[in-house]
């Protein structure tokens, strides 16, 4: 009888230690995958992130140099010259009547919310700097563009409704400064559309200023990700 237990525990132990090696051996295969998986989710961030990098210089500069020409057909004494210096070769009338959008590339980021790989980043750090970048200064460049593109839409209608035979001309145009000198000296004249014009600086401000933000968020999360990788 005793042989029997002493048989039967020594099989029972073999099972149970078989069992567990395997269980062992089953989740150490499962966390060197989520470790592959990680390290996949990291290089995709950061070539999506990187690959932002031409799109933001020049929306960096679009958001600029529409806030300046607004701000100088603004002002009374400023010449002809430095306003058309500061329009966008797309047309005057970009600035003034058009919102400039914000759309960097976000595809894997939401590829990675859908199917939940954005989890397997363990780093507090580096899950702020995702949610800042992604989430955050983007949102918030987008609800300021809404504002600037409803104001745009009151410079325009404003435009349409007192001005017709200005609006009936090439507006878009990007070469004709006499369409510029025309524009400036109506805005000097119509004091209604010239408060909608200084409105209208107050959102895009706050986009330029905002996007200053996303970009240092942007570079601090591509060195977080780079580092985390070494």
């Amino acid at each position: 009888m005793k042989k029997l237990i002493i048989k039967y525990s020594i099989e029972f132990f073999v099972i149970v230690f078989s069992i567990s090696v395997s269980f062992f051996v089953e989740n150490l295969r499962e966390e060197n995958e989520k470790d592959n998986q990680r390290i996949i989710v990291k290089q995709s961030l950061i070539q999506e992130l990187k690959s932002a990098e031409a799109y933001l210089r020049y929306r960096n500069r679009a958001f600029e140099e529409d806030l300046k020409a607004v701000e100088l057909i603004l002002n009374k004494d400023a010449t002809l010259d430095s306003v058309f210096s500061n329009v966008s070769s797309g047309g005057f009338s970009n600035p003034f009547i058009v919102s400039r959008n914000f759309n960097p590339p976000s595809s894997v980021y939401k590829s990675l919310i859908n199917d939940g790989r954005i989890n397997l980043i363990k780093s507090q750090k580096l899950k702020s700097l995702i949610e800042d970048t992604y989430v955050y200064y983007t949102e918030f460049i987008h609800a300021w563009q809404d504002d600037d593109e409803k104001i745009a839409s009151i410079i325009e209608m404003q435009i349409i409704e007192n001005h017709t035979s200005f609006y009936m001309k090439d507006i878009f145009t990007g070469e004709d400064i006499g369409i510029m000198l025309e524009f400036y000296e109506m805005v000097q004249k119509d004091s209604k559309l010239k408060a909608y014009l200084k409105a209208k600086t107050v959102p895009m401000s706050v986009k330029m200023n905002t996007l200053e933000g996303y970009m240092e968020s942007r570079k601090n999360l591509i060195s977080a990700l780079e580092e985390s990788l070494d």
